[in-house]
């Protein structure tokens, strides 16, 4: 009786009721890389010149040349093409606006504000690309929202400063309009994944280059240590902008972002277990906030056709 009672409860319609397809998987996979960068781009800029790691993070991304399809590019719009260069100026400018905030700021206070970006990203693509937007997502939207305010309430004071805090939030600027740029390619099938990573791979490589004469000395990394950090922020730069596109190309823009805010918590706990930040009921509770409400929207969205 007892094993017959478990299969009926692993059988009730709450399991298959949250079925996760592709683009969930990318977004989630998103979600996890965003927070796996700040927290090396955070260590990497503590050891070496922060232009030094955005350098190193850009160059990674012109590694994808060769995967690029050029032969589908003949066929884009002058449309296209601006996008391809628009994306190339903000992905740019949010890698430069987030290595400066990660110098101000521990790498959960970073993502709390950067990843603030379901609400203002999905209003935007309302209006812009005509994505669906209807009142239980805005009340989603909104209680994911109080959960990072509320989980920004627990960052460290000392660690933070007010130029920390502009430089975040021009990060999240930038982030809502890459998601829009790539959001509305996908819209017309001409998004290349491998063609917009190089191109904020372009993007980041000319402002770490233009802030060369006004930082400190770049010194090519000798310690096994810088090494190793080097090569993990390259290999994770190429993945952010992959996995980006990938989760945009089958999910609109709600669920997308919605999905990223994982990353929040997840450098919220490698902050409490390796760098002693201390556990404080803000932070427990924005968690709780913003994961019901990312698997609220996956039960959703799993019963509406969203892409």
């Amino acid at each position: 009786m007892e094993s017959e009672g478990t299969w009926q409860f692993l059988n009730l319609p709450w399991i298959t009721a949250i079925p996760l397809r592709r683009g969930h998987i990318w977004a989630i996979t998103l979600g996890v890389i965003q927070a796996a960068q700040l927290i090396l781009m955070n260590k990497a800029s503590l050891l070496m010149n922060p232009w030094q790691t955005l350098f190193i993070s850009s160059f990674g991304l012109l590694l994808l040349v060769p995967f690029i399809s050029w032969r589908a590019s003949e066929s884009y719009t002058s449309i296209d093409l601006a996008g391809n260069v628009m994306y190339a100026i903000f992905g740019g400018a949010a890698l430069g606006l987030q290595t400066v905030a990660l110098t101000l700021m521990s790498a959960s206070h970073v993502s709390a504000i950067v990843s603030n970006v379901p609400l203002p990203t999905s209003v935007l693509a309302c209006l812009i690309l005509g994505e669906p937007f209807d009142l239980i997502d805005g009340i989603l939207a909104s209680v994911n929202g109080v959960g990072l305010v509320i989980l920004n309430l627990g960052a460290e004071a000392d660690r933070s400063s007010l130029l920390g805090v502009i430089y975040s939030f021009g990060t999240l600027l930038s982030a809502c309009l890459l998601v829009i740029i790539c959001r509305g390619l996908a819209h017309k099938n001409t998004e290349d994944p491998n063609l917009l990573s190089f191109m904020a791979g372009v993007g980041g490589l000319l402002i770490s280059l233009a802030a060369l004469p006004f930082g400190p000395t770049w010194v090519f990394p000798s310690s096994s240590e810088e090494i190793l950090l080097s090569l993990s922020v390259a290999v994770v730069g190429i993945l952010l902008f992959i996995t980006m596109t990938r989760a945009l190309h089958t999910e609109n823009a709600l669920v997308v972002t919605t999905f990223v805010t994982i990353a929040i918590p997840l450098t919220l706990f490698y902050d409490i277990i390796f760098n002693g930040v201390t556990v404080v009921w803000s932070g427990v509770l924005g968690s709780c906030f913003i994961v019901v409400t990312t698997v609220l929207l996956c039960i959703r969205s799993a019963s509406i056709d969203r892409e």
